[in-house]
Parts: structure tokens; C-alpha cells; sequence
């Protein structure tokens, strides 16, 4: 084991401390005219809907009347889930939402990691729920294979992600006497069972950090981790 890894690792642990942002519901209102404002509406009466939206980059009470709405719902969106014109809260539908489900979101990764170069595609089970399946090179005490497997839990950018990577070692160390002769090879295959978090954005950054747990013969090693990439 390299202990130059370990120490240099160690710092990476910090990045746990980040948290996820989460997603705020809001209300919507339809008008008339079809603009779709996402809101906070206050209070409803016989003639008016009285909401908070946002205006020139603040958030602003104001109202309309219902003559001049089509549809409104309560806690119908996410903030972050659509574009909007700039300065406000009014959905720009000249442009794409975000994606809302695993099923729109992208497939393919690569990125690079502390030890790893990896690419990986994600097979989506549910809304938010998927798995990937991923291959790649690596150097740690010497190059080698590598072929991993998670699952991805929470959402649509913001993942739990626990997992299995199975290790090949191209070139194994060697196993030693007490009289420092060779007397064998060590086995060139381990397994690493990881915890941890992922980020993957709607424009494609990709964001990992774990915890590895590393066996191999009859060591056990620790490890944090952290990777960056790219999503397409």
C-alpha cells in the first residue's frame, strides 16, 4: 500500500461536510395569457389570487385577478426544476426543463479519480432509482482492471451511492520468506465495497466522494475517495 495515498487521501474526507442542497416546492399560477408563474400563493377570495413572486431578482407580493387564470395548483413544481426569464419566476418555455426523472437524465460518465480513470452507464430502475455499470484502469501499488457496479438512491442529481468494485492487479506483489527469498505471488485480485455520495448535474459535471473498503489477501485498508467528471 502506498502510504503517501493515505495521507493525501485523508483531506479528501472533508468534502462529506458538504451538504446537498434540496429542492423547494412552490406553487403554480397559468394566466390567461399562458405564462406560467411558480409562486407562493397567500390567500385566494372570490375575485383574486393574492401570491409572492419573483420580479426584477426579488421576491414581490402581488396579485390577479381570477378572471385572468387558466389553472393554478399548490406545490405543483420545484424551484430548481425549469428555467425561467431572467429576473423572475415566470417558466421561460422556450427552454428545457431540467430533467424531472432518471429516465431523462444523462447515461454515460467518465471521470477520473484520485487512483482511477472510469467510464460507466447508468440503467435507470425507477424515477430515482438506478443502477451503473462501469469499467477502468487504475494504479494503486501497480496498474490494473478494474470493473464496479452501484446503486443510485434519492433523486435526480443528488445520489447515495453504495456499490462493489472487483480489482485486477496486472502486476501482483510478490509473497516473501523470512529470508526475504520469492516464494509465490500474492493474489492479483481484490474487492472494494464503497459508501458514498454522487452529484450529477443537468449540464454534466459529475461529482463523487466515498468511503472504500478495500480487501485484498489478508489486508483490509480504508479509503477515502473522490472523483470528477464529465456525464453525456
Amino acid at each position: 500500500m502506498n502510504k503517501n495515498v493515505l495521507s493525501s487521501a485523508c483531506t479528501v474526507l472533508l468534502l462529506f461536510l458538504v451538504a446537498s442542497s434540496y429542492a423547494q416546492d412552490l406553487d403554480l399560477i397559468v394566466t390567461a395569457k399562458g405564462d406560467s408563474i411558480a409562486c407562493r400563493i397567500d390567500s385566494i377570495s372570490d375575485t383574486h389570487i393574492y401570491f409572492e413572486m419573483k420580479s426584477q431578482n426579488k421576491w414581490a407580493h402581488t396579485h390577479i385577478g381570477l378572471t385572468d387564470v387558466s389553472e393554478y395548483k399548490r406545490n405543483a413544481i420545484h424551484i430548481k426544476q425549469f428555467v425561467y426569464k431572467t429576473g423572475t419566476s415566470i417558466i421561460d418555455s422556450s427552454k428545457p426543463a431540467n430533467p424531472v426523472s432518471l429516465y431523462h437524465v444523462r447515461k454515460n460518465s467518465v471521470y477520473i479519480g484520485m487512483l482511477s480513470i472510469n467510464y460507466a452507464r447508468m440503467i435507470p430502475l425507477g424515477q430515482t432509482i438506478g443502477i451503473t455499470l462501469g469499467a477502468g484502469i487504475y494504479n494503486f501499488d501497480g496498474w490494473g482492471l478494474l470493473a464496479e457496479s452501484a446503486v443510485l438512491l434519492g433523486g435526480i442529481k443528488h445520489f447515495f451511492e453504495p456499490g462493489f468494485m472487483f480489482l485486477y492487479f496486472l502486476d501482483p506483489e510478490h509473497e516473501y520468506s523470512e529470508d526475504g527469498e520469492i516464494v509465490g505471488e500474492l493474489s492479483p485480485f481484490g474487492v472494494t465495497i464503497r459508501t458514498g455520495y454522487r452529484y450529477q448535474g443537468p449540464k454534466g459535471l459529475l461529482i463523487r466522494a466515498a468511503a472504500n473498503f478495500v480487501f485484498f489477501d489478508e489486508d483490509f485498508h480504508v479509503l477515502p475517495a473522490l472523483s470528477l467528471g464529465y456525464s453525456f
